[in-house]
């Protein structure tokens, strides 16, 4: 997932190219003159750079376990955003935003596997932040239940 979240930084590197061939969105000359000459390009750039560096960032925290909870919170949070997003702006039946139908697939199926990952990290360990230690068996004493019948009590 953060592989396919880092691709986003194409949309930093070339923003119409992403526009037209990955979201699907129409490419106007009159709509880009008026449209991307107000700072648009701005937005996209960020976008771009934003979602690109969560999804490096992502990967880092397939491997170093200090960064996951706050990642994986970061992410969470993200990908639900634009998931209510779409859902709020009507995306199934308004046709500026088919484009992104992609980004809600993907945005849902990483929300949906982070509730997943919560709920199993919660099942292994009580507590994350506790790593659980193994104990050898030679450091196991064996203690009797029963108290011994020659001594008192």
């Amino acid at each position: 997932m953060g592989l396919a979240t880092a691709c986003c930084f194409i949309y930093a590197i070339a923003p119409v190219w992403g526009i037209v061939n990955l979201l699907g969105l129409p490419y106007d000359e009159n709509f880009a003159s008026n449209y991307f000459d107000q700072g648009h390009y701005f937005f996209y750039y960020h976008w771009g750079v934003m979602v690109g560096f969560m999804g490096v960032v992502m990967m880092v925290a397939a491997f170093q376990k200090s960064w996951r909870s706050p990642v994986v919170f970061y992410s969470f949070a993200e990908k639900s955003w634009m998931v209510l997003l779409y859902v709020v702006s009507g995306g199934f039946a308004n046709k500026s935003t088919y484009g992104y139908f992609p980004v809600l697939v993907v945005d849902t199926i990483v929300a949906i596997w982070t509730i997943g990952y919560w709920i199993e990290q919660r099942s292994i360990f009580p507590d994350p932040e506790i790593e659980q230690r193994s104990v050898p068996d030679s450091e196991v004493k064996q203690q009797s239940v029963l108290p011994d019948p020659g001594k008192t009590i």
